[in-house]
C-alpha cells in the first residue's frame, strides 16, 4: 500500500509525463526548439520536490564535463558515488536531480557527483559512454580518489550508463569501482523484455504514456533510435544493451526497480546476467511503485530505498584511514 505522500507524488509524475509526451517525435525529427522545451519542463520538476536539510552543491569539471558535487553535513568526503541521471539520454540534468540526490547523499552518507553528460539528439552514442568513462577517470586522475572509494550508479538511462561504463572500464583494463547501484536501469533499449506491453504501460505514470505514443503513433518498438544512429543500432552491442554484456569481474551491484513499471524486465534480465556471471548482487522490486519513484526523495518509500543503498554501499566502499 502506498503512503499518502506517494499517492500525491504519482499525480506529479503524470503531469510531467504529459509535458514530456508533447516532445515525442520520430527519431531524426526532434527539433532543437522542441528538445529545449521538453528539457526545460523536465528540469522544472525540481521545483515540485523538496531538498534535504542543509544540502548544497558545487559546480566542478570532471573530465571536461560540467558536474554537480552534492553534499550534506552527513556526507563523507571519502565515500564517493558517481551518479548518472536518467532521461532517456535526451533530457535530465544535475538541476533536475538535485532534490533526489540531496536526500540520497544525506541518507547514504556519500558525496555524490552528478555529471551533466551530453544529450541526444545533438550528441549520439557513444558520446554519453565517453563522458561516463571520462568522469570516472577524472575522479581518480584529477581528484585523487582511489577506485576503492568510488561507486558508480544511475537511474533509467543513467543506469544503462553506469553498466556500460563498467564494461568499457573493464575492456580498457582500468581500475574498477568498488560497487555499482542502479535504479530502474534501461538495460534493454531494444525493448526485448516481457514487460514492454500496454498493461505495464498503463501502470507506469512516467514513461508508460511516452512508450504508448511511440508504439501507437510512430509504430516503433523501442526508443533506441533516439540516441543511436540508425546504422549503428545493434541490440547485440553490450555498450548499447548491457543485458548482452559479459559482467564477469564486476564489483557488487544493487538494483532497485518498481514492480509497476515498464522497464521491469530490464532489471530482471540483468539479475539473470549477474547470476550467470557470478556477480555479487542484491535485488529489490518495489510493489505498487513506478519508474524512478525516488525522484521525490521525501517519500517514505524513497527513504527506505536510500537506506537500502546506504547499507549496500557502506558494506563495499573502503575509505582511507
Amino acid at each position: 500500500m502506498l503512503s499518502e505522500k506517494a499517492e500525491k507524488t504519482k499525480n506529479i509524475y503524470k503531469r510531467m509525463s504529459f509535458f514530456l509526451s508533447l516532445g515525442v517525435a520520430e527519431p531524426g525529427k526532434v527539433s532543437k526548439v522542441m528538445a529545449g522545451f521538453v528539457r526545460y519542463n523536465f528540469n522544472n520538476i525540481a521545483k515540485f520536490f523538496s531538498v534535504a536539510k542543509d544540502a548544497k552543491y558545487e559546480e566542478i569539471i570532471l573530465g571536461g564535463v560540467r558536474t554537480w558535487k552534492v553534499t550534506t553535513p552527513n556526507s563523507d568526503p571519502k565515500k564517493i558515488l558517481l551518479f548518472f541521471h536518467g532521461g532517456a539520454y535526451m533530457v535530465g540534468s544535475p538541476k533536475a536531480y538535485y532534490p533526489m540526490m540531496s536526500y540520497m547523499a544525506d541518507i547514504t552518507g556519500f558525496t555524490i557527483f552528478v555529471p551533466d553528460y551530453k544529450l541526444a539528439p545533438e550528441n549520439l552514442f557513444p558520446s554519453q559512454l565517453e563522458d561516463g568513462v571520462a568522469t570516472y577517470k577524472a575522479l581518480i586522475d584529477d581528484y585523487g580518489y582511489s577506485n576503492n572509494e568510488i561507486a558508480i550508479g544511475g537511474d533509467s538511462a543513467g543506469g544503462n550508463l553506469s553498466l556500460v561504463t563498467f564494461l568499457k572500464l573493464k575492456e580498457q583494463n582500468e581500475a574498477l569501482p568498488a560497487a555499482v547501484v542502479c535504479i530502474s536501469p534501461w538495460a534493454d533499449p531494444a525493448a526485448t523484455g516481457e514487460s514492454y506491453n500496454e498493461e505495464m504501460a498503463d501502470k507506469d505514470p512516467l514513461i508508460g504514456p511516452l512508450f504508448k505514443k511511440i508504439w501507437n503513433k510512430f509504430n516503433m518498438k523501442s526508443a533506441i533510435g533516439y540516441y543511436v544512429k540508425k546504422e549503428d543500432v545493434d541490440p547485440s552491442n553490450p555498450f548499447i544493451c548491457p543485458i548482452n554484456g559479459d559482467f564477469s569481474g564486476c564489483p557488487p551491484v544493487m538494483i532497485q526497480v518498481g514492480a509497476d513499471e515498464l522497464l521491469l524486465s530490464d532489471s530482471r534480465s540483468m539479475k539473470k546476467v549477474f547470476e550467470r556471471d557470478g556477480v555479487t548482487h542484491e535485488y529489490k522490486e518495489w510493489e505498487n511503485l513506478w519508474h524512478v519513484f525516488q525522484l521525490d526523495g521525501e517519500m517514505e518509500e524513497s527513504t527506505k530505498s536510500f537506506e537500502m543503498f546506504r547499507d549496500f554501499l557502506n558494506s563495499h566502499i573502503e575509505t582511507k584511514v
